[in-house]
């Protein structure tokens, strides 16, 4: 009888989930679905199910994909798709899809797809706020690219007149949703910038509309347009939540064309009060100087010394006459003082021949000293020195033996002597 082998639950939850696994066609799937039971755990992982008519499966959006997800807010009942692989969950003897991006069915890829190019644009400096240009305060001109006849050119122009009624206005009509309105924002942006007309600041956007109806201005050669225009350019979309991509690339950003003519052009109600204001502040400060002046003039010209200006001079005079007789003998008592010194110089040859002969009488006295004690000078005298072999100097007939041999150092040269006899 053959024994038939029986396996353990983990171990065919084990052998499944290694048999899926090993399954290429199970990995980078895109599964379409409705979801159901979202839920986000306390370590940021989201569960959810994908369902149709028919059957559920679980997913499961770990938080390292999760946190990268830049769509709707995931709840149920939302049609997507998803991006994942098939697992199985052993110690439930489950399967599921472990999911790493979500798209929300139309809307959420056309996302995706904004946020990847969002992400390159940024990479490349687009965005780069070094790269934006001041917008001027006072304008002469101003250009507006949007929609002719549409609720947003007549809003920026009669809040602009409002606001700042000598402004020019120079109008570059152009689509702004629909295949053909990026190319047509373009054009308008670029006639703007021709020098000719003298454009001091550029709105150019559109009033509100659906996602779809802005997707102009999330369009890559859109945006670059915004970031290569040389006249500073405010970014001003009807948008309610999310920001469209020339927002990061224009120099300034409105959320409404409204908000953007408030902000291209000064007040001149508020630039008259201003102007008022700082009139009278300065009216103040100039009465104010002028009551210091005339205070301290009257104070100064009624000081004695204005009054009796010869006192002062008078003064000065006799200070230099002062220093006149101090200098004068301070200079008197130095001549005198280098005169007695240089009358000491008169001695000082003789002092120093007494000196030098002092000295030179003392050193020929000491030389003659070291000469008679010297062992040359007893030479002289007719002495002489005995040394034996080991160069030793003799003083006594008993340090050396007969027949031995010396020698005998004289002043003039040196003997060599044999010993013969001891006396």
């Amino acid at each position: 009888m053959i024994e038939e082998k029986v396996y353990s639950v983990s171990e065919i939850n084990r052998n499944l989930k290694n048999l899926i696994n090993e399954r290429q066609e199970f990995k980078n799937i895109w599964v379409q679905g409705e979801i159901s039971n979202f839920s986000i755990s306390g370590v940021g992982h989201s569960y959810f199910s994908l369902k149709d008519n028919n059957c559920v499966i679980r997913c499961t959006f770990f938080s390292s994909h999760f946190r990268n997800y830049k769509g709707k807010k995931l709840s149920d009942g939302m049609q997507v798709q998803v991006l994942g692989s098939l697992s199985v969950y052993e110690a439930g003897g489950t399967y599921n899809i472990n999911v790493s991006r979500v798209d929300e069915l139309g809307k959420g890829d056309i996302l995706y797809r904004i946020e990847q190019l969002k992400a390159k644009l940024d990479s490349m400096g687009i965005f780069d706020p070094d790269h934006k240009k001041p917008i001027p305060r006072y304008p002469r001109t101003l250009g507006i690219a949007t929609a002719s006849g549409g609720a947003a050119l007549e809003d920026i122009i009669r809040i602009t007149k409002d606001r700042y009624p000598n402004i020019n206005i120079l109008i570059a009509p152009c689509l702004v949703q629909g295949e053909m309105a990026p190319a047509s924002i373009i054009n308008a942006i670029k006639e703007l910038n021709n020098p000719v007309w003298g454009v001091d600041v550029i709105i150019a956007g559109r009033g509100g509309g659906s996602f779809e109806d802005l997707m102009a201005f999330n369009d890559e050669n859109v945006v670059m347009a915004f970031y290569n225009s040389n006249v500073p350019i405010i970014s001003a979309v009807g948008h309610q939540i999310d920001s469209v991509l020339t927002d990061f690339a224009a120099d300034a950003t409105a959320p409404t064309p409204t908000a953007a003519a408030e902000f291209a052009v000064p007040d001149l109600d508020e630039m008259v009060d201003y102007l008022e204001g700082l009139s009278e502040r300065i009216t103040q400060s100039l009465r104010y100087v002028l009551t210091t002046l005339k205070d301290r003039f009257t104070y100064t010209s009624n000081r004695h010394i204005f009054q009796e200006p010869m006192d002062l001079l008078e003064q000065r005079i006799q200070r230099v006459d002062e220093i006149l007789s101090k200098i004068f003998l301070l200079g008197k008592n130095h001549i005198s003082s280098k005169k007695n010194l240089l009358q000491k110089f008169d001695t000082l040859e003789r002092i120093t021949r007494s000196h030098i002969l002092s000295r030179r009488n003392r050193f020929e006295l000491i030389q003659e000293r070291v000469e008679n004690f010297s062992p040359l000078g007893t030479l002289r005298r007719g002495y002489s020195v005995v040394r034996d072999n080991e160069k030793n100097v003799l003083r006594s007939g008993d340090e050396i033996e007969i027949g031995e041999e010396i020698e005998i150092i004289l002043e003039k040269g040196r003997l060599k002597a044999e010993v013969k006899e001891k006396l």
